[in-house]
């Protein structure tokens, strides 16, 4: 997902390494704190829009959906495979289009009910519903999903029509253990699609009582009214809604009938602070555990005795690069482009503008994933070859013309104004900010009104590499590919490595199309952010892992974590 967007859950790594017990001590049976004491205080920044996760769009959302909902997987704790949530296991048909999950049979609601596969089946076409319009329906599941190609053209306010297409869907139980997926084409990714958190099963027992009866499948209202009471959110996750305090906090307690073994916290309560200041004081206050470090406190942390060895640095699964509008001239010169990309000072904008939070990456991929390969320099910070280009292009005068589109705050003016200023001093052009509100800006982009957008980039839904080389064909123009580039032997490269079943071929192929985004400077790639964290030193057995969520590092494995004496 875009990060400026901070869709989905911000996928962190450690270089290819999770963090085990962060905090030291790991051994919870040393200097455990008593059970009223279990009870673990983050700053999840925003009260979630929905509780129902299937209607969840964003990393608050996700922060409580995944502990009150399990998918039928997730991603190891390093990120290499997929592992065991609601499904123990899956078989692939040799062909690659029928994906037959082995769900777990003891697993249950946190009422006590089973979990069968009639559940699945239907807490997916609630999430596949079109009157509902779930953010997270298109492309992971729309395109992939046998009978699932026309999610976008179906009318949701009329009910044969969205039934028509529910009921069309590959979507089958053939018996309370097994639940089947057809695919429309083969697709070697989509058992990272299983394990989105969005992809959940549902009681239609539960949502029908909340909705005082069944109901057409049209009612978008009816089919959300039990996700706005904590009673009614019956989940298969480890932890359940205790209290829903709104705009305040979310209180979860463990889920009694989970199948793993019973976690140490009592309670993890999210509040919802959207000012970093005022959450950073009551970190200091002892009111939080959890925090996410303000920008402008970064130095203040790093130079505290006590605060700098409660701190934590994780690489993310993501990457900024800065997107031109390619229709447009002079930046349908690919040496235009180029030359924009190698007058950046990478290191400089991190280290001055970013206070350090992150690394210098004029390559695609982030460190931590694969496919992160540093060896073409095509893009890197080079003014002499950068002016160059530019003077070869003879399009300097134009390239003076273009204006950078800026969202307004702070931040986002603090540091394209540092773009503008280096290619002013590197190439010689004075490039202007078009400064606007946020909300037109992203209207602008989707409709390609712009010159130069940046920062813009991507944060992983999954640590595959599919999540982030379809961002660039053809088809994503005006979607995620701002900047319309279209280059038919990417496409191809990318359509063949998202189908091909063989790890080895696939990363060739990747390999391949990285290149092509690089040499043809589709993008200019800048750096992967890092996330800074503030964890109180009594908060032992974190597990951070490539799937936790912003500023909340370990949470998709909180039955690890306990809280010591203090």
């Amino acid at each position: 997902m875009h990060i400026g967007v901070w869709s989905r859950a911000l996928t962190l790594a450690t270089a290819g390494v999770f963090i085990a017990a962060c905090g030291g001590n790991n051994n919870p049976t040393q200097n455990l704190a008593s059970p009223d004491k279990q009870i673990l205080r983050a700053n999840n920044g925003t009260e979630p829009n929905s509780f129902d996760p299937t209607q969840q769009t964003y990393t608050y959302e996700r922060a409580v959906g995944v502990q009150t909902f399990d998918s039928l997987f997730r991603a190891k704790a390093d990120g290499s495979d997929i592992e065991p949530l609601g499904a123990t296991s899956m078989d692939v048909s040799s062909d690659g289009l029928t994906y037959t999950f082995h769900l777990r049979q003891n697993e249950k609601w946190s009422d006590g009910k089973p979990v069968v596969a009639a559940d699945w089946v239907y807490g997916w076409k609630h999430f596949l519903n079109p009157a509902l319009a779930a953010g997270y329906v298109d492309p992971f599941f729309d395109l992939t999903i046998k009978g699932g190609a026309n999610y976008g053209n179906v009318d949701g306010t009329k009910q044969a029509d969205v039934d028509a297409f529910l009921n069309g869907l590959g979507l089958s139980a053939p018996d309370d253990h097994t639940f089947v997926v057809q695919l429309d084409h083969p697709a070697a990714y989509f058992k990272w699609v299983t394990t989105l958190w969005v992809a959940v099963p549902l009681r239609q027992d539960i949502i029908e009582k909340a909705a005082g009866g069944s109901f057409p499948s049209t009612d978008t209202t009816k089919a959300e009214a039990w996700a706005n009471n904590a009673a009614t959110i019956v989940g298969n996750g480890p932890y359940m809604i205790k209290e829903i305090a709104p705009k305040d906090h979310v209180t979860l307690v463990p889920n009694p009938n989970y199948w793993a073994p019973a976690p140490h916290l009592q309670q993890i309560v999210y509040y919802e602070i959207a000012d970093g200041n005022t959450a950073y004081s009551q970190y200091n206050t002892g009111a939080l555990d959890m925090i996410g470090v303000p920008l402008a406190d970064v130095t203040v942390v790093r130079n505290d005795p006590k605060l700098s060895k409660e701190a934590i640095l994780i690489p993310t699964l993501s990457q900024y690069w800065i997107s031109m509008n390619t229709t447009r001239a002079p930046l349908d010169d690919k040496n235009v482009r180029m030359a924009l990309a190698k007058s950046i000072d990478r290191d400089k904008l991190v280290n001055d503008i970013e206070h350090g939070n992150g690394k210098s990456l004029d390559t695609f991929i982030p460190k931590g994933m694969t496919g992160y390969n540093t060896s073409d320099n095509a893009q890197s910070f080079d003014p002499a070859a950068a002016k160059q280009l530019l003077a070869q292009s003879g399009k300097a005068d134009q390239l003076s013309k273009m204006k950078l589109l800026t969202r307004n705050s702070t931040a986002s003016k603090t540091l394209n104004q540092f773009l503008a200023d280096q290619w002013n001093t590197n190439l010689g052009v004075n490039i202007t900010l078009d400064v606007i509100d946020s909300k037109t800006v992203t209207r602008d982009i989707r409709k390609g009104q712009f010159d130069i957008y940046g920062l813009d980039g991507w944060i992983g839904d999954y640590p595959d590499q599919q999540d982030w080389f379809d961002i660039f064909v053809t088809g994503s123009c005006h979607n995620l590919n701002w900047g319309c580039l279209s280059d038919p032997n990417y496409d191809k490269l990318v359509s063949q490595a998202d189908g091909d079943s063989n790890k080895t071929e696939r990363a060739q192929l990747y390999t391949q199309a990285q290149k092509l985004l690089i040499d043809n400077a589709v993008v200019a790639f800048m750096y992967q952010p890092y996330e800074y964290d503030l964890v109180k030193s009594y908060v032992k057995g974190l597990t951070v892992t490539t799937t936790d969520d912003q500023n909340l590092p370990g949470d998709e494995r909180y039955n690890t974590a306990f809280i010591t004496q203090h």
